[in-house]
């Protein structure tokens, strides 16, 4: 069994998208725990597979918390999109606030590899809503825009000005072509590079490169 009792905690005022406001600590380390057995169990089985009793006895609550909680399990997942996001968001920006002499670039890179190597299960789930819905893959494609949005700021910091317009759309386009190789490594597996494979990273950032350096 798995069983989950602990995470990070949100501020105070935080609410997730998809919960019921939650206005007591108690309630906010449940529905805190009940997301944290998500994560957990969407990465052993399809999350279409798991009911609300399996999330709530891997959260160590009842059934009733979690309605308490959610509405349902779409509006639990929406709230699992939303809190993995905001971490993510918080996550690049660190990396790229402050320059400290490291290849932005490579590091967004090994930085979006990683969390695809970390969190397969709740990206293929997500995929799978987007089959569905697609609006589902909303929050997700906004997200892939912050990251380059943030790369952007950072290269416009370090060189003390914005990019040449084409410049920028074809910095866009590399970002586009690094989410759609992860997203084939992580459905597909074409190969020759696997999504473990060690090289995949590396040769990602060459051909990222490429894209973003012709023609100068």
């Amino acid at each position: 069994m798995i069983r989950i009792m602990s995470q990070a905690q949100p501020s105070p005022s935080d609410d997730r998208v998809g919960a019921l406001p939650a206005k007591q600590a108690r309630s906010r380390r449940t529905r805190d725990q009940l997301l944290a057995a998500g994560y957990s169990l969407v990465e052993a089985r399809d999350f279409e597979a798991m009911s609300i009793a399996d999330i709530a006895k891997a959260a160590g609550c009842s059934v009733g918390a979690f309605y308490y909680r959610f509405a349902d399990k779409e509006a639990f997942f929406r709230a699992m999109i939303a809190h993995r996001l905001e971490e993510a968001r918080r996550h690049v920006g660190g990396l790229l606030a402050v320059p400290d002499g490291t290849d932005p670039l490579e590091t967004v890179v090994g930085a979006v590899a990683e969390t695809f190597r970390r969190r397969p299960g709740f990206l293929r789930a997500a995929l799978r809503k987007s089959m569905e819905d697609p609006s589902a893959w909303e929050p997700m494609r906004a997200h892939g825009h912050f990251v380059a949005d943030q790369f952007l700021e950072r290269l416009s910091r370090d060189a003390g000005r914005r990019p040449a317009p084409h410049v920028e759309q074809r910095i866009r386009f590399a970002f586009q072509i690094m989410n759609g190789t992860l997203i084939n490594a992580l459905i597909n597996a074409p190969g020759p590079l696997r999504l473990d494979h060690p090289a995949l990273t590396r040769e990602l950032l060459r051909a990222m490169r490429l894209v973003i350096d012709a023609g100068d």
